[in-house]
Formats: structure tokens, sequence, C-alpha cells
């Protein structure tokens, strides 16, 4: 609220408040004369870069109650992402309107770009776990974007914290999983951990908070891996 502060109470509305003035005039097209289904493809872009910035947000969210050992409002975090993370993908696919031949009609003004420059997807993505220095070249030449998504290698990911915080609610997790390279985002699978998560599994009635969490945990993956 600190932008509208200086604002008298009669002045603040709903449209002072969201800034839809100043939203709505950053759909800017290339292609002379502008092509009707470029506007479509802008919205459809931004409006997901708005997604992703709620998903961030969300994200520190699960991050602190990892870390306070809050595993029903890691729940509650979680499935808010993963609703939000579903509705990407359903209105992403609004482009199956947009004939290859419509896109043809304005792709060549929007060269170079392309979503792999997404930087807020690429943070999601390194915060996530995955971690993969392919994606760091496209941002060579932003130097606030490498320095951000260089800071999500070096960091601890969402898993990382996950599993943490089962060492800190007294589950014996395999130190060689929480002492690692967190550059490294590929893992095989531990048996030792297999084992602590199946013994949570098969005993519900004593864990089904942590029950209900990794199968949230496991919708979101789902949903994730679809938008990817």
């Amino acid at each position: 609220m600190s932008d509208y502060k200086n604002l008298e109470l009669k002045d603040l509305n709903y449209n002072s408040y969201l800034k839809i003035p100043e939203l709505l005039s950053l759909q800017k097209q290339l292609s002379e004369p502008p092509h009707h289904d470029e506007m479509f493809f802008i919205i459809i872009h931004q409006t997901a870069e708005l997604w992703f910035k709620e998903i961030l947000h969300e994200t520190d969210a699960l991050i602190n109650a990892f870390r306070e050992g809050s595993v029903s409002r890691a729940i509650k975090v979680l499935r808010r992402t993963t609703a939000i993370m579903d509705l990407i993908v359903k209105q992403f696919n609004l482009l199956s309107t947009l004939t290859p031949v419509e896109f043809a009609g304005f792709r060549d003004k929007l060269r170079p770009a392309s979503g792999f420059q997404s930087l807020q997807f690429r943070t999601m993505e390194y915060i996530y776990g995955v971690k993969d220095p392919f994606f760091l070249k496209f941002f060579q030449n932003d130097p606030f974007a490498s320095k951000n998504l260089q800071k999500y290698v070096d960091a601890p990911s969402v898993y990382d914290e996950f599993l943490l915080c089962l060492k800190n609610a007294g589950y014996k997790i395999p130190e060689e999983l929480l002492d690692r390279d967190m550059k490294a985002w590929r893992q095989d699978s531990n048996e030792d951990l297999v084992k602590v998560l199946t013994e949570i599994y098969e005993k519900p009635k004593d864990n089904f908070h942590w029950v209900l969490l990794f199968e949230t945990m496991l919708d979101f993956d789902e949903k994730y891996a679809n938008w990817r």
C-alpha cells in the first residue's frame, strides 16, 4: 500500500489501487500495421509473468513454512501454488486458437525474443532445484538477471528445505542429502530416504499431515511438468 499512502481516501478506487491505466498501457504491438493476433499473444505471456511473480511470492512463504516446521502452512501454500500452475497451463492452451499462419504474421517482429529469456520462470526452476546451467547463457548480457540466477544456483532448493524440515521433525534424513553441493540439480534415489518416506506412508494415522504434504508436492510437480 506504500505507493498510495499520499492519496486521499476519495482518490483511492479500483483503478488507482490496481493501477489499471498503467497496466493496460503495457501492451505495445510491434507489427505494422498492427496484427490482430499480436495483442492476444502479448496478453497471454504478460499474464503468465504475473502468475510467475505470484508463484515466487508464494514460494517464499513455502520456504518459511518449512523452516518454521509448519507442515499445515506448507500444504496451504502449495495447494494455492498448484492451482495457479494448473491455471497457467490451461491459459496457455489458448494459444492453440492461434494458427501457424496467424503467428507468422507478426513473429518476425519479435526476434530474437524467446520464452527461454523469462527470468522469472528460470528463477522458479532454480529455486525448485532444476539448476540447469544451460539457461544461464540466455542472460549473459544482463548483469542483473545473471546475478539473480547465480544467487539461486548457490542456495538450497525448496527440496533441500523440505528435507531439512523432515530432519528437524525428528526423521533420520541421510546426511549426504543435507550436506551436498547446492549447485547440483540431479539426484539419484536414496534408499535410506525412501525407507523414511515409506514408513511415513505406512503409518498415516500418526503422520497424515506429512502424507498430505507429499501428495500436494506430487500434484505441484505434475502441473509444473505439464507447463514445461
